[in-house]
């Protein structure tokens, strides 16, 4: 069952457990996204998925300025390569896909792609709870992990409007 998308009224953008949620629910509604998953770039692939594509969120850093809460943000979307099989002249062993290889990289790199701008574009346009103020960094990757994936990892700096009320505790007795 896929997540609904929570109405911006009444919403701290900037707590961590909100932008996580965010993430995790437009990953589980993308219709070409068989799994979601956040953690660590490092143990992305220590967990055998059942289903292909994936995407995995991880925040790198936070910072606070005066009315905004700033994530660093890597967005990995990647997918099992699979070879092509009969897909070669049999006299001449030429390959019929475009450009090179016996496996199906460039596909999974343009969908993955696709997949991350999906993602992004939504994330920039379609709620009025963060930003992205800046470019997003976008690198392929094939065999970074030892389970055969391929696809993207775009590292952006995801804003948050941030009220920075004063702390509402004592701290001083």
């Amino acid at each position: 069952m896929a997540n609904t998308i929570i109405a911006n009224t009444g919403t701290n953008y900037s707590l961590y457990y909100n932008v996580i949620n965010y993430f995790k629910t437009i990953m589980s509604n993308h219709p070409s996204l068989a799994a979601a998953n956040f953690g660590d770039a490092v143990k992305f692939d220590e967990t055998e998925f059942p289903a292909y594509p994936l995407a995995s969120i991880v925040i790198l850093e936070s910072d606070f300025g005066t009315n905004i809460t700033n994530y660093k943000v890597q967005l990995i979307v990647a997918d099992k390569v699979k070879n092509k099989n009969n897909e070669s002249s049999p006299t001449t062993n030429a390959q019929t896909i475009p450009f090179y290889g016996v496996d199906d990289t460039i596909d999974i790199w343009a969908n993955t792609l696709s997949i991350v701008n999906d993602l992004t574009s939504y994330t920039q346009r379609g709620l009025q709870g963060f930003d992205i103020p800046d470019d997003i960094v976008c690198i392929p990757f094939a065999e970074r992990f030892d389970n055969g994936l391929a696809g993207w990892s775009a590292t952006f700096t995801l804003t948050a409007h941030n009220d920075r009320n004063r702390c509402l505790f004592n701290l001083y007795p």
